[in-house]
C-alpha cells in the first residue's frame, strides 16, 4: 500500500515499527501514514490499522522455541512508548493508541457538529484491566481488614483460664484432721503437708503428699480422687486408707475399699487390709498380703502388740510418732513384747517407758533419742 507521497506501506514494516525496530527515518514513514486519511481508498488507514493491530497482539503472544525461557512481550509497555513517541513528535515516533469511530449520529458534546466520524483514541488493555485488578486488591485488603479484626475481638472476648488458689495444710508435733472441699477427710501423721485446691476440677480431686497421711474419701465416681506421693500415685473412688511418703520410698495400707497404687510404669491394686511399698531403689512395687493396724494408729490412737519382736516395736513407735528410738544391742532384736496395748496415746516418752519397764529394760536419754538397754531378753 502506498500514501500519497508516494511511500509504500507494507505489513513488513508496520510488524517492525510496532515491535520498535525501525529506524528514525522508517519510524517517521509509519507516523505520516498513520496521520493522513484516504477519501478514494478502498480500505482506509484506520481499517488497515486495525487489521496491523490484530496482528501485532497475535505475535505478541507467539515464542519461538528458543526464546521459552526468556521474558513474555510486555504489549502494553510498547503501546504507551509508541503513543508517547507520537505525542512529542520526535523522530524516534511511537505508536498511537487504538481509535474507536464515533458515527454522527453518536452524541458526544465535546465534538463539532460534522458528517464525518469523530476518532477517539481506545483504552489499552491494561487501561481496562487497572480497574479490575484495583477492585481485587481492595475486597483482599477488606477481608484481610475484617479477618484481624476479627481476631483481635475473639483473643480480647476469651478469658484467661482463672488459677485456683492452693491450700495447704502442715502438722508437726501432733496429728491434724482437716476436711477438704469435697468434703474429705484427712489425718496428717507428724511432720506431713497436704496440698490441694480452694476448689477441685470438675473431673478430678487432685492433691499432693509430703510425709504420711490417712484418708477417707468421700464417693465420687465421675471425679476420682488422685494422691501425688512423690514417684507415686493413689488413685480411688471412694475408701479409706494410709499413705506413707517422707522420702523416696512409699507405703500404701488400705483400711476399707480398693485403690490403685501406681509408680512410673508399675502399679498394683490393693483391697482392704493388704499394703504395698514402692522402693525407688529396686524401682519396684512389694504387695504384702496382711496389714500390720498399728500402721493406723496416728488416726485411731491406739498402738496394740501381741508377741510382737522388740525390733517392729522399736519401729512402730518410731513410724508413729516420728521419734528416734534405738536398741542398745542386736540382742534385744527378737524379745517378744505381748499383751499390752496403748489407748489415746500423749507421748513417746510414755509408751517408750512402759515398754521398757514391762519387759526388765531400762531406757537411756541423748537430747531427743531413746535408747533401750539390757543384757538380754526376760525369762
Amino acid at each position: 500500500m502506498a500514501n500519497e507521497y508516494g511511500q509504500p506501506i507494507d505489513d513488513s514494516l508496520i510488524g517492525k515499527y510496532l515491535a520498535g525496530e525501525t529506524n528514525p527515518d522508517e519510524s517517521e514513514r509509519v507516523r505520516l501514514w498513520l496521520s493522513q486519511r484516504d477519501p478514494s481508498a478502498e480500505v482506509d488507514n484506520q481499517k488497515e490499522f486495525e487489521r496491523f493491530e490484530r496482528i501485532w497482539e497475535t505475535a505478541a503472544q507467539l515464542k519461538p522455541p528458543s526464546e521459552e525461557r526468556k521474558a513474555p512481550v510486555d504489549t502494553d509497555a510498547a503501546w504507551q512508548k509508541m503513543r508517547s513517541r507520537m505525542q512529542t513528535g520526535s523522530s524516534t515516533v511511537s505508536a498511537p493508541a487504538p481509535f474507536t469511530v464515533v458515527r454522527p449520529d453518536e452524541k458526544d458534546e465535546a465534538a463539532p457538529e460534522s458528517n464525518q466520524p469523530v476518532v477517539r483514541p481506545l483504552p489499552s488493555d491494561t487501561q481496562l484491566a487497572r480497574p479490575l485488578w484495583s477492585r481485587y486488591w481492595q475486597i483482599a485488603a477488606a477481608l484481610v481488614l475484617v479477618s484481624g479484626l476479627g481476631w483481635f475481638l475473639l483473643k480480647n472476648q476469651q478469658t484467661e483460664p482463672v488459677a485456683v488458689p492452693q491450700l495447704a495444710v502442715t502438722s508437726t508435733g501432733k496429728t491434724v484432721e482437716k476436711t477438704l472441699p469435697d468434703g474429705s477427710k484427712v489425718w496428717l501423721n507428724r511432720g506431713s503437708k497436704l496440698s490441694y485446691p480452694q476448689t477441685f476440677a470438675d473431673d478430678s480431686r487432685e492433691v499432693v503428699l509430703t510425709g504420711e497421711a490417712f484418708f477417707e474419701v468421700k464417693p465420687d465416681p465421675s471425679k476420682p480422687f488422685r494422691i501425688q506421693a512423690g514417684q507415686a500415685t493413689v488413685q480411688v473412688l471412694g475408701t479409706s486408707f494410709s499413705v506413707r511418703a517422707y522420702d523416696s520410698n512409699v507405703r500404701v495400707a488400705v483400711r476399707t475399699g480398693k485403690v490403685l497404687f501406681a509408680a512410673k510404669k508399675k502399679e498394683v491394686t490393693l483391697v482392704k487390709n493388704e499394703q504395698a511399698t514402692f522402693d525407688s531403689r529396686a524401682d519396684t512395687i512389694r504387695k504384702l498380703v496382711r496389714v500390720d493396724p498399728n500402721v493406723f494408729a496416728y488416726r485411731t490412737g491406739r498402738l496394740a502388740f501381741k508377741g510382737t519382736p522388740l525390733s517392729e516395736v522399736v519401729q512402730t513407735i518410731n513410724e508413729v510418732y516420728r521419734a528416734d528410738v534405738r536398741l542398745a544391742n542386736a540382742q534385744l532384736n527378737n524379745c517378744l513384747y505381748a499383751n499390752t496395748g496403748f489407748e489415746n496415746y500423749d507421748t513417746v516418752e510414755t509408751v517408750v517407758y512402759v515398754v521398757s519397764e514391762t519387759m526388765g529394760l531400762r531406757v537411756r536419754r541423748e537430747g531427743d533419742r531413746f535408747i533401750i538397754e539390757g543384757t538380754g531378753c526376760p525369762q
